[in-house]
């Protein structure tokens, strides 16, 4: 028996699947909504063949919008069973053992596997809060380099170093002897040393063309998008799963908040199941569109247009695939669910 904590679940494309399996379009959504104020009512919720329940009898003085996850759960397991039973899904949490694992291994595991699961270390990467730091960025190394300079003029060997300053100098000034008052200079440039090197920034800021930079790329070509990657094989962390994640997916709404709970490298095990979109081959791109022109008639205008064109395309793809980071030996995959798995043990019943 397991328990989950559901972290993502992309409900839509979930249910556009079970419905293939079922033959059938859903007759029903699993959402009721209920305006402020106070009444009775009653609901039911539910997708036939997964989960149904009735809700009666609920008071509110506020407005909300009551989704069912026993449903997400429950549509969870029996898509997961039922593509399991199709033999569809490549479990790289079962099928492959640590022993002599290199990627190629992995990728005769998932063979043409169109569903895959898949658990181990993940990172969270999220390119919008990327984009606002470094919006911020030096105004924040700013603030911190000026909070820990105050905090160190209040250190008692902060204000020790300055008092020895100050007599120091005090006592070059009043000292007739020019061998005494030259010692007495160069223990003063000693601790205004000190000083100095206490007072210096332990931060650097950043050159503002390099911060907008970064910001002109994350708004052009990745302005909403969540890199979630999964390490399955700890010992193999060349071969990754990357999942972009939707925002409107994660079961808690306040990204925030999962963030503050797992953290953008989660020390605890996930685990990601979805849908194949991308096997990079080793030797590249496996299909050339503009390969078609080799044999055309260049003295053609529409095709001589139309090249040029489509070879616009081919220069942005090229681009985008810096940040798609989808490459050899990785595989993209289209996550339905991303969760962490809980084993109940028989003796904790």
């Amino acid at each position: 028996m397991r328990i989950r904590d559901l972290v993502y679940f992309d409900f839509d494309k979930a249910t556009s699947i079970w419905s293939q399996i079922e033959g059938g379009l859903l007759e029903k959504v699993s959402v009721a909504k209920e305006e402020t104020g106070t009444r009775d009512h009653g609901v039911s919720i539910g997708i036939p063949k997964i989960a149904e329940m009735k809700i009666g009898g609920l008071d509110s003085e506020r407005k909300t919008i009551l989704e069912s996850k026993i449903l997400h759960h429950d549509l969870l397991n029996r898509l997961e069973d039922q593509l399991a039973a199709f033999d569809l899904v490549a479990d790289l949490t079962t099928s492959i053992t640590e022993g002599d694992l290199t990627a190629g291994r992995i990728r005769e595991a998932i063979g043409d596997k169109p569903y895959v699961r898949a658990n181990g270390w993940s990172v969270i990467e999220d390119y919008r809060r990327m984009a606002s730091v470094a919006a911020k960025f030096n105004q924040i190394v700013e603030f911190v380099s000026r909070s820990a300079l105050e905090t160190i003029k209040a250190s008692p060997e902060y204000l020790d170093i300055q008092r020895l300053v100050a007599e120091t100098r005090e006592i070059a000034k009043q000292e007739m002897d020019r061998n005494k008052k030259a010692t007495q200079t160069s223990q003063l440039r000693a601790f205004e040393a000190k000083v100095n090197e206490m007072s210096k920034p332990k931060l650097s800021k950043v050159e503002s063309w390099i911060l907008d930079g970064i910001q002109h790329w994350i708004s052009t070509f990745m302005p909403n998008r969540i890199n979630f990657r999964i390490y399955p094989f700890e010992i193999c962390p060349s071969f990754q799963v990357l999942c972009n994640l939707k925002r409107e997916c994660f079961v808690d709404q306040d990204l925030e908040h999962l963030l503050y709970g797992y953290g953008i490298r989660p020390n605890i095990i996930l685990t990601v199941f979805g849908i194949i979109t991308a096997i990079p081959a080793k030797s590249g791109e496996t299909f050339d569109p503009m390969k078609e022109f080799e044999e055309a008639d260049q003295t053609d205008p529409k095709i001589t247009f139309e090249k040029a064109f489509r070879g616009v395309f081919g220069g942005m793809d090229a681009m985008e695939s810096l940040v798609r980071y989808s490459r050899y030996p990785n595989i993209t995959v289209h996550p339905i669910a991303v969760y962490r798995d809980i084993q109940i043990r028989s003796s904790n019943r």
